[in-house]
């Protein structure tokens, strides 16, 4: 092979090389600033009716009564909550709607709860 062949060829070999490297899809992804959504947390709150539960919370979508039995609807269902049966009730299902709490038998006492979003 001739000293000019074989130049060639390594001129081809690094072209190559180079490409590769430039459109490789293993390079580490970086994303433009001011695009990654703002972070928030869920609030759940009273909202208005029969007036807050006491003992009532919610936490890692699921509801928790310290007394009582209560039945909940929501857009998740409905289910009766006790102290030892939390309840389904993801923030993100109810955002739009409120949730319904009453004491279980009594239908005209109902206590709405709501979800929002707050930045941190």
């Amino acid at each position: 092979m001739t000293r000019k062949s074989c130049l060639l060829i390594v001129a081809i070999i690094l072209s190559c090389g180079l490409s590769i490297k430039a459109t490789s899809s293993f390079k580490p992804v970086t994303s433009a600033p001011g695009l990654h959504a703002p972070a928030f947390v869920w609030t759940f709150t009273y909202a208005f009716g029969n007036g807050p539960i006491s003992g009532l919370s919610w936490s890692g979508n699921y509801l928790y009564v310290s007394s009582g039995n209560y039945t909940v609807y929501s857009a998740n269902g409905y289910a009766f909550l006790t102290p030892s049966t939390p309840v389904y009730c993801s923030a993100e299902d109810n955002e739009n709607t409120y949730v319904q709490v009453y004491v279980t038998g009594s239908h005209n006492a109902v206590s709405y709860y709501d979800f929002y979003r707050s930045q941190q």
